[in-house]
């Protein structure tokens, strides 16, 4: 073999070779790099952004806070700002810009190991997706070759929309929407020149530029952006001038609470059980709730200040104010929990959750206290029993006894409960009974009932769990949470017709797609005219029982409700509606004790439900009277028999009556002709107090 084939056989296997190197180092870089299909198919990871039922955005769900937006949705001013200083080159270069090779190489040779940041936006773009951010030659290499794939696959506008959906802007803001929402409260499409070059300045470095603690820095790099934009007559100088004089004004740092924590986590928990993580936090849904944010400001501030004044006022120990000053302090004790509450607001008709309270403060605790916590429920149960009774033979006028009750129980000592204020009435109409909360009278009907009839109604109504058939469920031995309570009462104000209390309203994938739908779930459980005879009878608890603080306080609409005490002052209660809401109030420690002696449900529960009620603006409550059923009619009857009155009887009350179950007998226990009261004259209870 001659001496050149020698040459040109040792060339041709050191081509080979060279060949087989760069191949081998080709696959090397493209290992673990993103498939072809999976950059084309490449989706930003988007907020899921919840809303009110007035389209309101009240939170986010996020592991990158992005909104993503169109390139013509995006000023020309913040394309071109960050076109000029960060790629001018951008739509001539393929992903690569080769011009900036040679000085790059210079300056790695002068500063072996470290790397400058010359990539382009696809480079930067390839980066930001699918890579790490080490400053390492490899990962320079695999970004260049990312970046040939994606221009490959993608237009340049389309790349260039990417990046401006993608680009970190501070904190957990990821893309321009964001940003401009987040520093100026503003779509990005209305952004002035001048907030348009404030976000463009940090894209380089969104910490050393930061808007809170670099203003001046900013400023100084957004000036240098609009002069960019001046120069190269994408601004006038008019504008020029104008927006280099604007000062810069962004909104405060928030702390990031939202007003309806324990809300919002029930929406978060229903998202994460129907559609996963990467729903809630990546897919950029919107979730469009029954939220009210103006009444759900309205019930924090009530319960908040209302259980404030109950700490400071009678001096309970670990206050919430107390356990906020310390919490933070490195030799805080074990706290004990301070006074807590819940409260629920529904929407009569649709049993749309309009607000939430789960506890005072969620930072604290989440523990949500108004649907993951079971509290007994004392006299606010009630109402069921009386409802059985109509369903089953006696009227609002009907005479039961407020005295002794002694029920014997194989295998136990005999049952024997007594009234709240120790005290026996004797004969009292239902109404009456109902209006002052006789313990003893309720036991009374539950003996004749039957504690299986008086759980059964309460089930219809809408407590969904087995209630235990014993004689002190009459009294609230049962433990329900709020959210059931104030819809079992919802179901009084619905004129009998049980809803399934509800959150969401609509939910929609990040094209507007129809997810989810909510369909409203009534059914009738309860004759219109029981349901009305009932919500006649709560107007008289707050009219002249238990809960006239309610009166006292200032509310003058519409209302019935119930109070509810438990024996040892440990859960105090208030369920109460109007025609058009129906809100469930608790109140009690996390440990169950006592609150304080004397605490009712009148006194401590409800005056929140009361503060609450006048807050609301007055369209929403619907003024006026509870609509009263055709079949309902009314009768003059004797308040000591409840016969029909006579011209004898001392006692009249005007009562009202289902058509079908009035009394047909008068009065025949009064022998001595009296005056007839006047037809519109109304017999008070007794004097009421606080009550149970």
């Amino acid at each position: 073999m001659t001496r050149g084939k020698v040459v040109l056989l040792g060339l041709a296997v050191l081509l080979a070779l060279a060949g087989a190197i760069a191949v081998a180092g080709w696959f090397n870089l493209r290992a673990g790099l993103p498939s072809a299909e999976e950059v084309a198919g490449y989706q930003a990871p988007a907020s899921t952004r919840v809303y009110d039922r007035h389209n309101r955005l009240v939170h986010e769900f996020f592991i990158e806070k992005r909104r993503p937006v169109r390139l013509d949705a995006i000023p020309e001013a913040l394309r071109e700002g960050i076109l000029l200083v960060e790629d001018r080159r951008f739509y001539s270069h393929w992903g690569i810009d080769v011009a900036r090779v040679p000085g790059l190489a210079w300056w790695m040779l002068r500063h072996p190991g470290r790397l400058k940041g010359t990539s382009t936006i696809t480079q930067q773009l390839a980066r930001s997706i699918f890579l790490t951010f080490e400053r390492t030659v490899t990962r320079k290499l695999r970004e260049a070759v990312l970046a040939l794939e994606i221009e490959r696959r993608f237009s340049k506008d389309e790349i260039l929309e990417m990046y401006l959906n993608q680009v970190w802007l501070g904190g957990p803001v990821y893309g321009v929407e964001s940003a401009a929402e987040r520093y100026f409260g503003k779509r990005v499409a209305d952004l002035s020149i001048a907030e348009a070059a404030t976000i463009a300045a940090m894209v380089a470095n969104p910490g050393w530029y930061s808007p809170y603690r670099h203003q001046e820095r900013l400023v100084t790099r957004r000036n240098f952006f609009l002069g960019k934009l001046h120069d190269h007559d994408v601004i006038t100088p008019d504008q020029f001038k104008q927006a280099r004089a604007e000062s810069l004004m962004v909104l405060p740092l928030r702390d990031g609470r939202n007003e309806a924590p324990y809300f919002i986590e029930e929406i978060r928990r229903h998202l994460m059980d129907s559609y996963g993580p990467d729903f809630v936090y990546r897919s950029g849904a919107a979730v469009h709730t029954t939220l009210d944010l103006d009444i759900q400001r309205i019930a924090n501030q009530a319960l908040e200040s209302r259980l404030a004044r109950l700490e400071e006022g009678y001096r309970l120990r670990h206050s919430k104010a107390w356990y906020d000053s310390v919490a933070d302090s490195d030799t805080a004790p074990g706290l004990p929990a301070y006074l807590q509450g819940a409260l629920v607001v529904m929407d009569v008709p649709t049993g749309e959750i309009l607000a939430l309270i789960g506890g005072r403060e969620y930072r604290h605790s989440e523990w949500n206290r108004a649907t993951q916590a079971a509290r007994q429920t004392g006299s606010v149960f009630k109402p069921f029993v009386w409802c059985a009774a109509l369903d089953n033979g006696y009227t609002v006028a009907d005479i039961v006894v407020d005295s002794t009750v002694e029920i014997k129980i194989r295998g136990q000592p005999p049952y024997r409960p007594r009234n709240y204020d120790l005290k026996m009435l004797g004969p009292v109409s239902m109404r009456r009974a109902l209006a002052l909360s006789r313990n003893l009278v309720a036991v009374r009907l539950a003996e004749k009932l039957g504690p299986q009839l008086i759980a059964r109604y309460a089930n219809l109504c809408g407590v969904s769990q087995k209630l235990p058939p014993v004689y002190s469920l009459a009294l609230g031995s049962a433990e329900v949470p709020v959210i059931e309570m104030t819809a079992a009462f919802n179901t009084f104000a619905n004129q009998g017709r049980r809803v399934k209390p509800a959150l969401i309203r609509t939910v929609r994938d990040h094209r507007g797609l129809l997810v989810e739908e909510r369909q409203t779930e009534i059914q009738p459980v309860l004759a219109r005219e029981t349901a009305y005879l009932m919500t006649s009878m709560m107007e008289s608890v707050v009219n002249e029982g238990t809960a006239t603080i309610i009166r006292n306080l200032g509310y003058s609409g519409p209302a019935a409700g119930k109070t509810g005490t438990t024996d040892d002052y440990s859960d105090a209660w208030y369920v109460g509606y109007t025609p058009a809401l129906t809100c469930g109030v608790w109140v009690g420690y996390d440990r169950k004790r006592t609150i304080y002696r004397g605490a009712t449900g009148g006194g401590v529960a409800a005056p929140i439900w009361a503060e609450l009620m006048k807050g609301i603006r007055a369209d929403t409550l619907a003024p006026g009277r509870f609509e009263v059923p055709p079949e309902i009619v009314t009768a003059p009857v004797c308040e000591q028999s409840g016969m029909l009155a006579t011209p004898r009887c001392p006692r009249v009350r005007y009562e009202v009556f289902n058509r079908t179950a009035q009394p047909a007998q008068a009065c025949d226990e009064h022998e001595m002709p009296l005056p007839r009261p006047a037809p519109d004259s109304f017999i008070p209870l007794v004097p009421a107090g606080d009550g149970n």
